[in-house]
């Protein structure tokens, strides 16, 4: 934990506003904009202007791409405790390809997608096919179901995986928007 997060005092701070002001010092780019509404005081966090958070007395609103609901509730956040639901909040956002850091000050990248064979293809919409490439004359059997074999004179153009089913080649990074669902 950050010293900036050991001076928040939950006991002095409301939910949204301790979530709001733990996400600020690792989000650097960001601004935090305070409301008064008829429900209470909204905590928005904007970057380039752009809303990406809503922190309310309910829960927290995503206005950017997640995997997660783009609603969570302060009751369910609750069981699993404020300062880890800054950090889920922080994964979110470094999944979405937004600059944030950890409580040690490092970078948070996103999560390089995992090859699997539940993975569908973008082209064909088939699951089971997805391969990763390599580029040689011969494969181990026991590779055979990571990897699929290229001959070294074909040209990818810089691409890392091949659906075996339809022939689709590209970058992993084209198989997270369709295997998922993202909000917007």
């Amino acid at each position: 934990m950050s010293d900036e997060e050991t001076e928040l005092d939950l006991q002095k701070l409301s939910r949204q506003e301790f979530v709001a002001r733990s996400i600020l010092p690792r989000f650097p780019l960001a601004t935090l904009k305070i409301e008064e509404s008829q429900a209470g005081r909204v905590f928005d966090i904007y970057f380039q202007e752009k809303l990406l958070l809503s922190l309310n007395k309910r829960g927290a609103r995503y206005f950017f791409p997640s995997r997660r609901k783009r609603i969570l509730k302060w009751d369910r956040a609750s069981s699993f405790g404020l300062p880890r639901t800054v950090d889920y909040i922080i994964r979110d956002l470094a999944e979405a390809n937004y600059e944030v850091f950890s409580t040690t000050n490092k970078q948070i990248l996103k999560r390089p997608v995992h090859i699997s064979r539940y993975l569908r293809c973008p082209d064909c919409e088939n699951g089971g096919g997805i391969k990763i490439i390599m580029q040689g004359e011969a494969l181990a059997p026991e590779n055979s179901q990571i990897y699929t074999l290229i001959s070294r004179s074909v040209e990818i153009n810089g691409a890392e995986i091949k659906c075996t089913l339809c022939g689709w080649v590209g970058v992993r990074a084209q198989l997270r928007g369709k295997n998922i669902k993202l909000y917007n």
